[in-house]
């Protein structure tokens, strides 16, 4: 697997996957959790970053959950919030899921 480590700050490093790893560990997520980590009640469609940058900067792969369009959403909206919330679930994801 092609993973490069790169350093953010004080706050260790973050994690980036080829583009086709990225993808094969969201669906992954998605068909293991067929409803939203967050709602667990719509469908979940997509995953959602849980540490990322302006315009996807430092976009951490290891930290994902499986959402819903709706919580995808809130989760823009209330960045703080949902990392603070979902950032172990989505350590836990990585752990379960990670070898992908």
């Amino acid at each position: 697997m092609e993973r490069e480590a790169q350093k953010r700050g004080n706050k260790g490093a973050i994690l980036r996957l080829a583009k086709s790893e990225n993808r094969a560990y969201q669906l992954r997520l998605l068909e293991a959790y067929p409803l939203c980590q967050i709602c667990e009640k719509q469908q979940s469609i997509e995953c959602h970053h849980v540490r990322y940058g302006r315009f996807g900067a430092d976009k951490d792969d290891s930290k994902q959950i499986a959402v819903c369009r709706e919580c995808h959403q809130w989760c823009h909206a209330h960045k703080q919030e949902s990392i603070e919330k979902y950032e172990e679930v989505a350590d836990e994801n990585w752990q379960r899921f990670g070898d992908c």
